[in-house]
């Protein structure tokens, strides 16, 4: 599900008893919370909700038996926590939504009918779900993210044989029956422009296939440029000039992240 029918879902939820939202911002570059502070900012977060609906028996213990699902919930995801985490939750469990970020939140807390969704949604505008596309000559990764979360991964190799973008193992096969890494080398250094412009289709169907905004170029000056050449500016959201490819694809995602924000 898109991020934008999720917001959607949120938005339409009304419970009566009550609906929590939390904006944890768990950053631990900013000074304040170096130390895991953010662990006593949602206790007390908490704390003063319950305050807040003292006098109101059903919204107390509801508020109650949400704290404990959401203490649980960030137990299972303490080790993973980046630069925020949103959760939003209705008393009569019909919503749940939990998310670990890669991007900035400011720390709040709401318990009323409805969810509070301001946050979240000036987040979406400035963190659209994209591609992040890291580009190691012959090898291209694809990277579908959501406020910094990788929600799937793709990768292209180009086979000599089929002369066709394939999935790296394929290619490898044909490598290993062709004439090796210097053939293939020599062939890639020949072919390159026209690889590249069979590449950034492919890439270009993809994204509108997921309903994507857009995507980043990853990679060498030399590569992102040449693929650049080729691409659709309405499609192309930017270009990052960072040799990230043999990292794994979380450190990718840190990165970019570091370098956008």
């Amino acid at each position: 599900m898109s991020l934008a029918k999720i917001i959607e879902e949120i938005k339409s939820k009304h419970d009566e008893t009550g609906v929590l939202t939390i904006h944890l911002n768990t950053d631990a570059s900013s000074g304040n919370l170096s130390n895991g502070e953010w662990k006593i900012h949602l206790k007390n977060g908490l704390k003063e909700l319950k305050e807040e609906v003292k006098d109101k028996p059903s919204e107390l213990k509801a508020l109650k038996k949400l704290q404990d699902k959401v203490e649980t919930e960030i137990a299972v995801h303490q080790r993973e926590m980046r630069k925020g985490f949103i959760l939003i939750a209705s008393a009569d469990g019909e919503l749940w939504r939990a998310r670990v970020l890669q991007v900035p939140v400011t720390t709040s807390f709401h318990w009323g009918k409805t969810a509070e969704t301001q946050q979240i949604e000036a987040l979406e505008q400035q963190f659209p779900e994209t591609a992040l596309v890291v580009v190691q000559q012959a090898k291209v990764t694809f990277i579908e993210t959501s406020l910094g979360i990788i929600r799937d991964t793709k990768k292209y190799s180009w086979d000599v044989d089929s002369e066709n973008w394939v999935d790296p193992e394929e290619a490898a096969q044909s490598l290993a029956r062709g004439g090796g890494k210097d053939e293939f080398q020599h062939r890639f250094e020949e072919n390159q422009h026209r690889w590249y412009k069979s590449l950034a289709a492919q890439l270009e169907k993809e994204v509108k296939d997921r309903g994507l905004e857009g995507m980043y170029l990853i990679g060498s000056k030399e590569s992102v440029s040449e693929l650049e050449s080729h691409m659709n500016s309405g499609k192309l959201k930017g270009v990052i000039t960072k040799n990230l490819g043999s990292k794994p694809e979380h450190e990718i995602l840190n990165e970019v992240f570091e370098t956008l924000i």
